[in-house]
Formats: structure tokens, C-alpha cells, sequence
């Protein structure tokens, strides 16, 4: 399985259940380095941190990800494949098959400067503009809690899918955690080219 054919999700789920597992957040060189020595008390061959950042697109790369790399990672979560993982996913979730043919925004391609406007119900609207790091500001909102000037850290924008919005700041104070359309998901993001 390629790059290619891995959908997003299951790499954003794996990313995530990975920082879980170690208890932290895996955003700085320090992070990866933390990582890569947990994964190694656990697996005989663990991925190196170089494959870690590419995983994580700290670190800008045109290569595949292997199906060797990412069995290796679900089998220090406890699953026996990469394949396991995302059935448990899938069920975990109880998604329907063809779900992914959907439009995404991956943070690591946006630069700094840019903005999504973003939907879910019932009548929520956020406008938010790419700060880098993969943290974003609030410019525009109605009827959510993110209000204007709010600060988060979100990967990964899914339609149909909750957007998780972690390290939330507001006016200095952080809120932790905040997902946006918990129930049904994201019901539009738009690029805004100015």
C-alpha cells in the first residue's frame, strides 16, 4: 500500500493514536526524537525519526510510505497490521465504505498566510487563516464557539468528519480541546483565494 492509497484519515487516526500512546503531542524535532525511543523499547525495528517527521509531513517528501513502516507503527499500538488497524478504525467509527472520495485540506499544504472557510452544523461558519506549525487563528466567526481571535492546531480538514481542533487559545487562555461538527462532520471547507 502506497501513499496513494492510504487515505488521510487513517494517517491522521495513526498520528494521533501514536501521540496518545506516548502521552504527547509529536510537533518538534525533540517530539520525534521522544517517539522514535518509545517505538524502539517496543519494536525490534522501528521506524527511523527521519520516516517519523515524513509521517508526520514535518518534513516535505515526495516518497511513499511503506506498508513495512506502517505495520510497524500499529503493531506498537497492538495491532498485528496495518490492515488490522483500519478495520478497527472503520469499525470504531462505523464508516461506510467509499466514504473517502471526499475533499480534504492537509495542513502541510497550505502556506502561511492562507485561509479555509469552514461549516458544520447546525449553522456554524468559521473563516481561519494558516499561521505555520499547523496552528490556524479564528478571522471570522458565526454561531461557534471558536470565536474570532481564537488560536488552535488541526492537521487535517475532512468533509463528513469532525475537525479536531487541539491546543485552543483564547485571549491567552488555553481551553484544550475543541471538535467542530462532532456528530456530522464538516459540511464545507472552501480555500479563499484573495
Amino acid at each position: 500500500m502506497t501513499e496513494k492509497e492510504t487515505p488521510q484519515y487513517y494517517l491522521e487516526c495513526l498520528r494521533q493514536d501514536l501521540a496518545k500512546a506516548v502521552g504527547r503531542r509529536i510537533d518538534t524535532y525533540t517530539d520525534f526524537n521522544y517517539l522514535y525511543l518509545e517505538l524502539k523499547k517496543v519494536l525490534k525495528e522501528a521506524p527511523s525519526v527521519s520516516t517519523l517527521k515524513r509521517l508526520w509531513a514535518y518534513v516535505p517528501t515526495s516518497s511513499e510510505r511503506s506498508r513495512t513502516t506502517l505495520n510497524a507503527l500499529v503493531r506498537f499500538l497492538g495491532f498485528e497490521t496495518w490492515k488490522q488497524y483500519i478495520d478497527h478504525v472503520d469499525h470504531q467509527n462505523q464508516m461506510e465504505s467509499g466514504f473517502f472520495g471526499v475533499m480534504n485540506v492537509v495542513t502541510s499544504s497550505l502556506a502561511v498566510g492562507d485561509r479555509l472557510e469552514i461549516t458544520w452544523k447546525p449553522d456554524r461558519i468559521a473563516e481561519v487563516e494558516y499561521n505555520g506549525d499547523n496552528y490556524f487563528t479564528v478571522v471570522r466567526s458565526e454561531n461557534s464557539k471558536l470565536k474570532e481571535g481564537s488560536r488552535f492546531s488541526a492537521l487535517l480538514f475532512t468533509m463528513g468528519l469532525p475537525l479536531v481542533c487541539s491546543d485552543v487559545t483564547v485571549d491567552g487562555e488555553n481551553l484544550g480541546t475543541y471538535i467542530a461538527g462532532i456528530k456530522s462532520g464538516l459540511s464545507s471547507i472552501r480555500i479563499i483565494k484573495e
